[in-house]
């Protein structure tokens, strides 16, 4: 009994031995290839330095300037480099990758996105009235009306304001009698008076600015528009 254990432990043993030969036989192979194959890269990499050099060389003395060789790096200082460029290919690589699968996402997400409808429990009179325990469902709120801005005021509606505004101020524009029953007449001119479009008229001898939108009128005194106002403001209302 003792003596087949010891046979068998002993086979166990040489046969370990025979598949760490192989493995070590087979990674002797392999490095004896990728020296082989750095060996070659390097050489290759030596003949591209010199050809470039001696290409230089040439130039420079064409040209009469000194020659400064490009310098050829050891074997490992070459084949370290290039692992250093295929890490950062590597990580480059990685990134452009989760960016286009975070781009696909937000493009699945966007087009399948659906607008969530609002689901709001009835008080107690409305399931009263409709006998029904089930939750009412009420559409996405859409404003049906117009966005509207105070439109613009045609001249003749401008030239009606001008008319009160000189009869209610004229004392104060300096006239000797109410001028807005004489003529009033419009220039067919716009002219913009603190970034508002206005009419442009003239009346007892006076020219005067109308907003299109009826919120001011100015008065020109020597070039410049100033506002017609109640209190020192140009907006009338």
């Amino acid at each position: 009994m003792v003596y087949f254990n010891h046979t068998y432990k002993e086979g166990t043993a040489l046969s370990k031995e025979k598949k760490l030969a192989k493995k070590e036989k087979k990674a002797a192979k392999k490095a004896a290839k990728l020296e082989k194959s750095q060996a070659a890269s390097y050489a290759k990499l030596v003949k591209d330095i010199e050809k470039k050099n001696a290409k230089a060389e040439k130039k420079a003395n064409k040209k009469g300037k000194p020659f400064v060789p490009a310098p050829i790096p050891t074997q490992e200082e070459a084949f370290a480099a290039q692992s250093g460029g295929k890490v950062k290919k590597i990580i480059l690589m990685i990134i452009l990758i989760l960016l286009i699968v975070y781009l696909g996402y937000f493009l699945f997400m966007w087009f399948n996105y659906t607008a969530p409808t609002i689901n709001v429990l009835p008080d107690e009179t409305t399931t009263a009235e409709a006998g029904s325990n089930e939750p009412a469902t009420y559409d996405r709120y859409v404003n049906e009306h117009q966005i509207t801005t105070t439109p613009d005021v045609s001249v003749s509606e401008a030239k009606v304001l001008l008319k009160q505004v000189l009869h209610d101020n004229w004392s104060k524009l300096g006239y000797s009698s109410d001028p807005s029953s004489g003529s009033i007449n419009y220039t067919s001119n716009i002219v913009s008076v603190n970034n508002v479009d206005c009419y442009v008229f003239t009346a007892g001898s006076k020219t005067y600015a109308v907003s299109t939108k009826l919120s001011s009128v100015y008065v020109n005194n020597n070039g410049k528009y100033e506002p017609l106002t109640f209190h020192d403001t140009d907006q009338m209302f």
